[in-house]
């Protein structure tokens, strides 16, 4: 849209940023155009508040986690500048009973696991319904085996892979059970960990309001998409969601009940179209990606428009006019 860019590679991965922006490097953008920024782990806040208050930064994007979005938020509001984050998820899938059980497992498995569960939009939550639950695990265990061999699932280092042991092992001390692998199997290499389903996760536990962000789903039995959706949005991240039914209606129904910037029907939550807004509501991020909102969040016009607003109130006639950049 016409602007340069400097993007803060990530710490524990860097060498996917430099390559990316190599990549546009060889394919002839010109110089300065799109830049890169590669530093310590432990130059990571000095950096972060160089960038931001720099003056020709003129906006910021984040994505990551809600609690480091709040903090960079906090810093851009000091400089008054405006942001576009996309941050922290805890998306629920729900299996309606007419649902097709094996696309469902499949898009759940993928949802859930892909990346080893390292997606704001990951799958983090399944709600089944009571009708097919049964029959719905049985298909789920087996998709996992046969989309991941049963092997261990690699995340970018070692602290993911403790933070989920620890969520696991709360809820599994206060009674939940695993019905898909071991929350206490250890692997070999200490940065993986294998697909785990865990069923019985409740209100109190730290795995029913966090996010895993890692290989780690919960399962959750319900009796109706009222209970459903009830569960789906007692978070305060909203970010992405899924729907498995074979009637197209009562999959518009509840998507336009669940709380989250995005609902695919019969499809993963972990997916975005390019032509559509993405983005978050509640403690997921505001602003939007894609499509023509998207472009527009990086664009200033100043062509000033008139806008007049006439309501009529206890038979006073009201005016009011504004003046708007659009």
């Amino acid at each position: 849209m016409g602007n340069t860019v400097v993007v803060k590679g990530p710490e524990k991965a860097p060498g996917c940023y430099w390559t990316l922006v190599d990549i546009f490097r060889a394919a002839g953008l010109p110089s300065g155009v799109l830049n890169t920024i590669i530093h310590r782990p432990q130059d990571g806040a000095e950096i972060t508040s160089a960038l931001i208050s720099a003056p020709a930064v003129r906006k910021v994007n984040f994505t990551g986690s809600t609690a480091v979005g709040r903090v960079i938020a906090g810093l851009a509001g000091r400089e008054m500048k405006p942001v576009l984050m996309e941050l922290g998820g805890k998306a629920p899938a729900i299996v309606c009973e007419d649902a097709d059980l094996q696309l469902a497992a499949l898009q759940c498995t993928l949802g859930a696991f892909l990346y080893s569960g390292q997606i704001c939009m990951a799958t983090e939550r399944i709600l089944v319904n009571a009708k097919v639950a049964d029959d719905f695990r049985k298909t789920l265990s087996a998709t996992i085996d046969q989309v991941f061999a049963g092997n261990g699932l690699v995340l970018v280092d070692k602290t993911p892979v403790e933070k989920n042991a620890r969520l696991l092992q709360d809820p599994i001390s206060k009674g939940a059970t695993t019905t898909y692998g071991q929350a206490s199997e250890k692997m070999d290499l200490a940065t993986a960990m294998k697909p785990v389903v865990i069923e019985g996760v409740k209100e109190g536990m730290d795995l029913y309001y966090q996010e895993s962000f890692g290989p780690t789903v919960s399962l959750f039995v319900v009796e109706s998409d009222e209970a459903a959706l009830k569960i789906a949005n007692d978070t305060e991240y909203g970010l992405a969601s899924a729907v498995f039914t074979e009637n197209l209606q009562r999959g518009l129904r509840i998507a336009r009940q669940i709380e989250t910037g995005a609902v695919h029907i019969n499809s993963m939550s972990v997916h975005d179209e390019s032509v559509l807004p993405h983005g978050g509501a509640k403690k997921s991020g505001f602003g939007r990606f894609n499509g023509e909102e998207g472009l527009k969040e990086w664009i200033e016009d100043n062509h000033m428009e008139e806008l007049v607003a006439i309501s009529v109130l206890q038979g006073n006639v009201l005016a009011a006019v504004w003046k708007r950049c659009t």
